[in-house]
């Protein structure tokens, strides 16, 4: 039904693994050669850049909506997967509406919540979209799909942009280290006093979050949806690999305009790729090894 992307799943991860490594011996270097502090332009990406990796999670939402409303049989069943794929939608809300005006993005210029004027009509156009695709394929256990892609995918951003920047808490270079309030960390060392740091120079824990990078965590997520799509729309997705890389350039375009405004280290963007890649991989060998998620009919040979 599909052609294999492992390879290109590969590549990928490779990618991001040399930034990691580069990283490890020009992270400061780097940094100090190319940031430009305020700077618009990487602003406005930091502000816009993630309404692409949160459309998917908005989308997932819609295909398991047409699911909710057209094919499950009894009323349970549509509460219960209607109310996942509400799930979808609100999750993508909440996170895209804070990214706009929020710290990160076009801080100061509105109050937050302003951001979910923006964010509703964006994902709510990816959830719609979502669910006529799964109208036109209308395949009664793709939401189980969703459901196994919505785990692979929280996964990533609970690792990527919550749990293992709460254990490292790197200092940003944009602000603690360029005002030379505090040393530069290494991405493999723990910033453990970070507690008695903030309280002495007045810093906010946002200052603490540089590793690894959550933008470029959520931007990967682009790459996810390509691989995703055929079983979606239940047949080859043409010039899928050509979409695949334009989904990685991007992602690494996202990635050093973080490294522009400071708020993260080369290593920072290459760690928070490379996990995400990583649950794509897993995600990915389950499906193709599990045909019987996203065909109806007659299983067709996968190409190798």
């Amino acid at each position: 039904m599909m052609k294999k992307m492992r390879l290109h799943i590969f590549i990928a991860m490779a990618v991001f693994v040399v930034m990691i490594i580069v990283g490890s011996f020009v992270d400061l270097n780097l940094n100090q050669a190319i940031f430009s502090q305020n700077n618009g332009f990487g602003l406005t990406v930091a502000a816009l850049s993630m309404n692409l990796g949160y459309g998917v999670i908005a989308l997932m939402g819609g295909v398991v909506c047409y699911h909710a409303l057209k094919l499950a049989k009894v009323t349970w069943q549509k509460i219960v997967i209607g109310l996942f794929s509400l799930a979808f939608l609100g999750v993508a809300i909440y996170f895209d509406a804070g990214e706009f005006f929020g710290k990160n993005g076009w801080y100061g210029v509105a109050p937050e919540w302003v951001g979910y004027f923006i964010a509703t009509p964006l994902m709510g156009g990816c959830s719609v979209l979502g669910y006529y695709l799964a109208k036109k394929v209308n395949n009664p256990r793709l939401w189980i799909l969703m459901a196994i892609g919505a785990a692979f995918i929280g996964l990533s951003l609970i690792v990527g942009t919550t749990v293992v920047k709460n254990i490292f808490h790197r200092p940003r270079f944009r602000l603690a280290i360029y005002q030379e309030h505090i040393e530069f960390y290494p991405w493999w060392k723990r910033c453990s006093d970070y507690k008695h740091l903030m309280e002495i120079h007045n810093l906010s824990k946002e200052e603490f979050k540089s590793f690894p990078s959550g933008h470029t965590s959520v931007c990967a997520l682009t790459m996810f949806v390509v691989v995703l799509l055929p079983f979606i729309m239940g047949k080859e997705l043409k010039h899928q690999v050509v979409y695949f890389y334009c989904a990685l350039a991007y992602t690494v375009f996202v990635a050093f305009t973080r490294l522009l405004v400071g708020a993260h280290f080369l290593s920072d963007v290459g760690m928070g790729g490379l996990i995400t890649l990583i649950c794509l991989y897993i995600f990915y060998e389950i499906i193709l090894h599990n045909p019987k998620l996203y065909e109806e009919e007659k299983i067709e040979a996968v190409e190798q």
